[in-house]
């Protein structure tokens, strides 16, 4: 490790090289024999590289300056692979060899094939942390307001292609923000969806909570109290007239911000207010053949939905590793934890239980089984 900024919770690992790396906010991995450098172009070590936080480095990875992470946090370079020189905004992305000499990139795999690794992670970060005085640099979280925008923005970028029609989209040129990568049209359907299921989760989460907090703090409740207090009273013509998304002209050089420096990461008013301004955004996506009457249902509903589509992927993408170790290393089942068993698996399953209840909570405080029809 040379001329390297290195966050916390990061981990280098054996034999590997760091040299001029940006890593404010570290969380990543640096596997055995990943080359992240050099910085040296043959005439002066003028070149760096910027580092999104969570970024996993793969066993033996070439990294060729100058290349630019922070708007793909919590990506994956497998292993092999070599990274030419470029810039990339798509978040929790998975990048591998590819045919043509070209890398192939995935927007959103960890989010659609393993939110394990992301729900263990929140766990893991937590419980090593253990600073008294700079806890609100190293306690953020992982899906939060700054993560979110970038999330917006990668999926209006492959929602608005430049090159229409194509099987294959290679470059910059094609989509902004695939940097110097190829992606085939069902890796850009599979990132579209990954990225509106997080969204939509994040906003949804929002919205219930701020019910269950009226709900329990108000008694007798009218729905247009309740539509008024989380600021969807006028919904029925804001949907309807709602302009769609716009597609990113070129790719922007900067820094996100840094996460203790969003206004939503203290305060929960502001965490609030940009949940609320996602999901009006999202309730044309969401809200499709419904006239209005029923708008607060069909979110909720919605939540409901996400939420446990998110557990049972989260147990998928831990029952995977559990089918291929048993079929392949004798004893596995004795010594390893099965999906079903393990914390972070049921810790998901608990939470979607818990939004199912809150749900509940809510319909009953606003008319119980009659809610649907009432709205």
């Amino acid at each position: 490790v040379h001329c390297t900024i290195f966050g916390p919770n990061a981990n280098s690992h054996h034999q590997s090289l760091l040299i001029g790396i940006l890593w404010p906010l570290g969380r990543g991995n640096v596997g055995y024999g990943s080359n992240v450098g050099s910085n040296h172009t043959g005439r002066i070590p003028d070149q760096e590289t910027s580092v999104g936080e969570g970024t996993f480095w793969g066993l033996g990875c070439v990294i060729k300056f100058p290349v630019d992470l922070t708007s793909s946090p919590y990506s994956i370079i497998a292993a092999g692979v070599q990274l030419p020189p470029q810039r990339i905004q798509l978040p929790f992305s998975l990048i591998t060899d590819g045919p043509g000499g070209m890398n192939q990139l995935t927007p959103g795999w960890l989010l659609h094939y393993s939110p394990y690794t992301i729900a263990r992670s929140e766990v893991k970060f937590a419980n090593r942390r253990t600073a008294k005085r700079h806890d609100f640099y190293t306690g953020w979280k992982i899906l939060r307001a700054g993560v979110m925008d970038l999330l917006v923005d990668a999926r209006d970028a492959l929602l608005f292609p430049k090159v229409e029609s194509a099987k294959v989209f290679k470059g910059e040129k094609a989509i902004v923000g695939l940097g110097a990568n190829q992606l085939t049209e069902k890796g850009r359907q599979i990132g579209i969806r990954a990225y509106t299921d997080a969204i939509q989760r994040y906003a949804l989460r929002g919205l219930l909570q701020r019910l269950v907090e009226l709900c329990n703090s108000q008694k007798e409740l009218t729905l247009a109290e309740a539509l008024r207090h989380v600021g969807l009273d006028g919904v029925v013509n804001a949907y309807h007239s709602k302009e769609g998304a716009l597609a990113p002209s070129k790719s922007v050089v900067d820094w996100p911000v840094l996460p203790w420096n969003e206004a939503s990461h203290t305060d929960p008013e502001a965490l609030w207010k940009h949940q609320h301004s996602i999901l009006m955004k999202e309730i044309p996506s969401i809200i499709r053949n419904g006239n209005g009457n029923d708008t607060l249902s069909q979110l909720l509903q919605k939540c409901i939905a996400l939420e446990n589509d998110h557990a049972v992927r989260v147990y998928k993408s831990k029952s995977r590793d559990d089918v291929r170790g048993a079929a392949t290393v004798p004893g596995y089942k004795d010594v390893h934890i099965a999906a079903e068993n393990d914390s972070v698996v049921l810790a998901a399953k608990e939470v979607a239980d818990a939004v199912t209840k809150e749900v509940q909570l809510v319909e009953e405080a606003l008319g119980g089984t009659s809610l649907r029809s009432r709205l």
